[in-house]
């Protein structure tokens, strides 16, 4: 009896395995399915990532090459405005330097058309004057300046390159010491010499600049001066001669020539 209890025993446990072992199989047959999905899922999801990855990547290299190209050339620009910029600042300096010389030359050119203008022939002078009245007003710009003294000198060197007949109305020494405001003709040879005649021809002179103005001798006093007999009547003929050219012949005029110690 103990003998067939224990096969009996043993049957049964054999059975109960064996009843067990169908259900252990399929519960691993689904772990194992569901691991090899979620391995297979696995897998695609890595392989569009990768792919995704492999984009991003070359994006950003192509991006990285576009920054590096663009740092480069903003790289040469920056130096480039740099060079300009020390370009432009030099220009700059040279034209503030250039500026303050053409301000100094205008200063002094000023200066000396103040001091030269008294030594002017006395129609020139007054061409002169209302020119300087210009050159000092304010508000005038270093180009407006440069332009009056420029017609300045133009006006002088005009005047030093002809002979001038000039009729105005001159003061006159008369034989009692006094003096006397008479109509007379004025003839300039450039601008160093002149001389000047009535119409009557009793009053007559000659002239000339000296260290410090404009100064005329008269009648006796202009011969003396120039070391040779002035004769009116000498003046009164180049004055026909300058009103009427075609009537032109030479007449002598005496002169004196300066040194330039003489007249600085």
């Amino acid at each position: 009896m103990k003998i067939l209890g224990c096969v009996l025993s043993i049957g049964l446990l054999s059975f109960s395995v064996m009843s067990a072992e169908p259900q252990s199989l399929n519960k691993l047959m689904e772990q194992w399915l569901t691991i090899e999905s979620q391995k297979g899922k696995l897998q695609l999801d890595w392989n569009t990532r990768e792919q995704q990855l492999k984009q991003t990547y070359s994006l950003l290299g192509s991006e990285k090459s576009t920054l590096e190209s663009l740092l480069k050339k903003t790289d040469t620009e920056k130096s480039d405005v740099d060079k300009r910029r020390f370009e432009l600042s030099e220009q700059q300096s040279l034209l503030e330097q250039e500026q303050r010389e053409v301000k100094e030359s205008i200063q002094q050119a000023t200066l000396f058309s103040r001091s030269f203008i008294n030594r002017l022939p006395p129609p020139l002078q007054k061409k002169w004057q209302e020119k300087l009245l210009l050159l000092t007003q304010s508000g005038a710009t270093d180009s407006e300046k440069l332009e009056r003294i420029l017609t300045l000198y133009k006006l002088a060197n005009e005047f030093d390159e002809q002979v001038a007949l000039n009729r105005t109305s001159m003061e006159v020494p008369l034989a009692n010491g006094e003096a006397q405001n008479l109509l007379v003709t004025q003839i300039y040879l450039g601008l160093s010499q002149g001389w000047y005649v009535s119409d009557d021809g009793l009053h007559y002179g000659y002239g000339r600049a000296n260290q410090m103005q404009w100064q005329w001798w008269h009648n006796q006093a202009a011969s003396t001066e120039l070391g040779r007999i002035l004769n009116a009547q000498d003046l009164l003929e180049v004055k026909y001669i300058l009103e009427n050219p075609t009537s032109a012949e030479f007449i002598k005029l005496p002169v004196k020539v300066l040194k330039e110690k003489d007249v600085s």
